[in-house]
């Protein structure tokens, strides 16, 4: 034997102010045909309108709520924290530079001249004589 079916009496169970649980229980008699429109426009302060936009509303939230969802346990949204963010930033300038040092020895190893003897830094110039030129002050030499 099941339960006798409670109908509005559902509504007691909800979580919620008591005049909006009174409210939708107006509106649900409307829909079972226990109360009149005219009577449920009196009893909550109405135009006859205004009920009828109530009714549709509690009706599309009703759908609204019926609609089906994904299966499983919904995604949690991402939530990076700024030290993560920080450390993501970190990789990809580490990834940017990995690469460039990749670069450079793959041309090291195609075109070792372009390597070789460093760089013009802290040469002496030499007079076109051969005799060797004193290094200009404070240049280290």
């Amino acid at each position: 034997m099941s339960r006798p079916p409670e109908g509005v009496g559902h509504v007691d169970r909800l979580d919620g102010p008591e005049e909006l649980k009174w409210r939708l229980r107006v509106l649900l008699d409307t829909l079972a045909g226990r109360v009149s429109v005219t009577q449920a426009c009196e009893e909550l302060g109405v135009s006859e309108s205004r009920l009828h936009e109530l009714r549709r509303q509690a009706l599309v939230g009703a759908l609204g709520a019926l609609m089906p969802k994904p299966a499983g346990r919904p995604s949690t949204a991402e939530t990076t924290t700024d030290r993560e963010r920080e450390l993501l930033t970190r990789i990809d300038e580490l990834e940017v530079d990995l690469q460039a040092a990749l670069v450079r020895t793959e041309l090291a190893l195609a075109m070792p001249e372009l390597f070789r003897g460093g760089g013009k830094k802290n040469r002496r110039r030499r007079k076109k004589n051969g005799t060797e030129r004193p290094a200009p002050p404070g240049s280290g030499g």
